[in-house]
């Protein structure tokens, strides 16, 4: 089964190397936030580990398009070419989009499938 951080670089491969010594904080911060915090990842179903990649994800983007912007305003002042840099902001921006979709709907789907612990009864 995979692993939350085997999710993670599967959506962002490039920028989870970038920052793989900061990767388990994302992960740990966004667990926090699906409000999942304390629940060992093993306890974890694959649509909440899902949603814990997705919502790191999204996270490492802000830092992801800082060190692209950084890398884009060297390679112009260097006069080299930036249109690698550009497309890969622009990838960001779109992945950023498609993770809020993707949170929401998971998010709906676990809310929907969440145990009130009340039992049924018969009247």
């Amino acid at each position: 089964m995979a692993t939350i951080l085997d999710m993670l670089e599967n959506r962002l491969p490039d920028e989870a190397v970038l920052f793989a010594g900061s990767l388990g904080s994302f992960i740990e911060e966004a667990g926090a936030l699906a409000g999942l915090d304390g629940v060992a990842e093993e306890d974890m179903t694959v649509l909440q580990k899902s949603l814990v990649a997705d919502m790191a994800a999204k996270a490492l983007i802000l830092p992801a398009m800082s060190h692209y912007k950084k890398a884009l305003a060297k390679a112009e002042g260097d006069g080299a070419g930036s249109a690698e840099w550009t497309d890969t902001l622009a990838f960001l921006v779109k992945m950023e989009s498609k993770l809020e979709t993707d949170i929401a709907d998971k998010k709906s789907l676990i809310s929907a499938g969440t145990d009130t612990g009340v039992p049924l009864k018969e009247v």
